[in-house]
């Protein structure tokens, strides 16, 4: 009769595999109060959501840090920093072209400090660990401000936020129902084409049914908007587990409970805003 008795880890393993490692509620609880924050913010002013935003770069990019310094390399971090800021702030106020000098002083700045640092090794490594930090955060992060400066912007932000979400949960719920066939198993084996189509799907619908009613959205707008955000939001998820598997780590931060560290929650959201400003562009928004 011993024998047929299951172990307390068969009983326990369907149960695992169903929240996927997450704790729910903590990710639940922690979402909504980062979602308050950023439609508080985003609503109320427009600089006191950028500095809200330029918070959630500045940790992001202190994650990046401690993780690459794990393998031994050692960005330029008060530079890219300094840089992002430039980049987020100063497009605000000088519109694109400080995108470009903020990326200017990203990347001589980042080679002065390596001149200035005497006996650092890795120098190729730590230069490109700074220009990636700064290209991957602050600069995708600071198309959020294109999205907000148009008319009505504030609805822009929320239309490619809560599309890539929308499709990032309706991804992890098909996926963890459905999912047999992997997308990328190399780099993210949880991920499945199931969880991809039904991601994508629900990314539609939200798109049809509700964005299409915000600011100067119309069907067809909306219906491209969610597929742009969604597909960039996958790549933006892929990319990070990219890095994060070559790093050896499996969360970049521990800041939000049940998601791990800002990286962990904004790595879709960064990609989609510059794929959410073309898309508007394009069809002349």
């Amino acid at each position: 009769m011993s024998r047929r008795r299951p172990t307390p880890d068969a009983t326990r393993a369907p149960r695992r595999r169903a929240v996927a490692g997450r704790n729910l509620p903590a990710a639940i609880v922690s979402g909504v109060i980062l979602a308050v924050l950023f439609l508080g913010t985003l609503f109320w002013n427009n600089r006191l959501f950028l500095a809200f935003w330029a918070v959630l770069i500045t940790i992001g990019l202190f994650e990046l840090d401690k993780a690459l310094r794990l393998k031994g390399v050692r960005p330029a971090l008060p530079v890219v920093i300094g840089a992002g800021l430039v980049v987020l702030f100063g497009t605000y106020t000088h519109g694109a072209a400080a995108q470009a000098v903020g990326l200017v002083l990203l990347l001589l700045g980042s080679m002065a400090w390596t001149l200035l640092d005497v006996g650092r090794g890795q120098v190729v490594a730590s230069i490109g660990a700074s220009c990636l930090m700064g290209l991957w955060v602050p600069f995708l992060a600071s198309f959020a401000v294109p999205l907000l400066v148009r008319p009505q912007g504030e609805w822009y932000v929320v239309a490619a936020v809560a599309l890539t979400v929308s499709g990032d949960i309706g991804a992890y719920g098909f996926g963890n129902a459905f999912g047999k066939h992997k997308l990328a198993p190399s780099i993210s084996p949880a991920k499945s084409w199931e969880g991809f189509i039904g991601g994508l799907a629900v990314a539609l619908l939200v798109a049809g049914l509700i964005v299409s009613r915000l600011a100067e959205f119309d069907v067809a707008l909306a219906l491209v908007f969610g597929v742009g955000c969604f597909l960039a939001g996958t790549l933006g998820d892929l990319a990070e587990s990219m890095v994060k598997r070559d790093l050896g780590v499996k969360d970049l931060g521990g800041i939000v409970p049940g998601h791990g560290g800002i990286m962990d929650r904004a790595d879709a959201v960064i990609f989609a805003l510059p794929v959410a400003h073309a898309v508007l562009s394009a069809f002349g928004r």
